[in-house]
């Protein structure tokens, strides 16, 4: 079955037309509203027993969502009435839309549905993992606020437009810090074998730090001085996510070769100074890293020393991520080398 809607819709400013001489966000004209676009649009189409109206659906095959589990691994498209989409986690869409870039993360995303809207909670309700549904979410379901009758949502309702969700439900997950550290196992095991280890930079480390360390230093100290506290060196990384997406990186051909290469940027190795404490590490003048990075710096010590450093997001960019690289609660993968000291 098709997983996309859209919606050519020569009349849908009638409908507009209808809702023009009276723009009150009750509940009872949102409805009215949305009885109207469904009967011309989708007859036949009823609200399900959460209250979504559901216009698609892909069976999934794996365990059922569970509404008291706390995570949900969802991929989200948003669209209007209309068919003009806000909100893509979905790549194709997004090269449709002429929006896409290699550097972006498209995917699942971790979701707290519970405190998000009322609407998605009920989206999901009946959903197995690897189905997708789509569903009209009424104004009144786009609400944090959680009621226990219809009347009660109507009653509340202060927004009158309604919204199709696109969901495709990937996973849960009631602990996200194990969610991510078996990530990162399944990973490692994957790609990387023994050649990292679980590793401790930081005295204070919490239970969500999970980190992984390794590096090529025995192989190459010989001879060697460490680098002294407060000295600056020169290093090249490049970071990635688990899924293999570069992200970030201080070399060119590898720019290039992940299609992330900005011309307007310098590619070469970025200054290190380093100091007593991990904490007081900087990078370009700046120690405003996160403190994964700056604790894989704290343990390499050799002109030529290359490492590999994995963590959580609890020493990354956590709930937030950061921009559109990096999505929320993603483990990390950094790949340093320790190029010459600084001259």
């Amino acid at each position: 079955m098709k997983r996309t809607v859209i919606f050519f819709t020569a009349a849908i400013c009638l409908l507009w037309g209808c809702a023009k001489k009276d723009t009150s966000s009750t509940g009872t004209q949102a409805q009215e509203y949305l009885d109207l676009w469904l009967k011309e649009y989708h007859p036949g189409v009823t609200a399900s027993p959460s209250g979504v109206y559901i216009l698609e659906e892909e069976v999934g095959s794996g365990s059922a969502w569970n509404s008291e589990t706390s995570a949900s691994l969802l991929l989200t498209t948003i669209r209007s009435l209309n068919g003009v989409i806000s909100v893509t986690g979905h790549e194709e869409y997004a090269k449709q839309l002429g929006t896409y870039a290699a550097g972006n993360y498209y995917g699942p995303v971790v979701t707290f549905t519970k405190s998000g809207y009322a609407g998605v909670e009920a989206l999901l309700t009946g959903m197995r993992v690897g189905g997708t549904r789509t569903a009209v979410i009424p104004s009144w379901l786009l609400t944090t606020e959680r009621y226990s009758t219809q009347k009660e949502y109507l009653d509340a309702c202060t927004n009158s437009t309604p919204l199709i969700y696109t969901i495709t439900f990937a996973g849960q997950a009631d602990d996200v810090v194990k969610w991510e550290q078996n990530s990162l196992q399944e990973y490692i095991r994957a790609h990387l074998g023994n050649t990292v280890q679980v590793a401790n930079f930081n005295d204070a480390t919490k239970e969500a730090d999970i980190f992984y360390f390794g590096s090529n230093a025995a192989s190459i100290q010989q001879g060697k001085e460490p680098i002294a506290s407060g000295k600056g060196y020169k290093l090249n990384y490049t970071g990635r996510l688990l899924n293999g997406q570069v992200f970030d990186t201080t070399i060119e051909k590898v720019a290039k070769d992940n299609g992330i290469y900005d011309s307007s940027r310098t590619y070469a190795p970025v200054t290190i100074t380093t100091a007593d404490t991990y904490e007081n590490y900087s990078m370009g003048g700046s120690t405003s890293i996160v403190d994964g990075f700056k604790g894989a710096l704290s343990l390499m010590k050799y002109v030529g020393e290359k490492s590999t450093v994995l963590f959580t997001s609890s020493l990354g960019y956590a709930s937030n991520g950061s921009g559109k690289s990096i999505p929320p609660y993603a483990p990390l993968r950094f790949d340093l080398e320790i190029v010459s000291l600084n001259e």
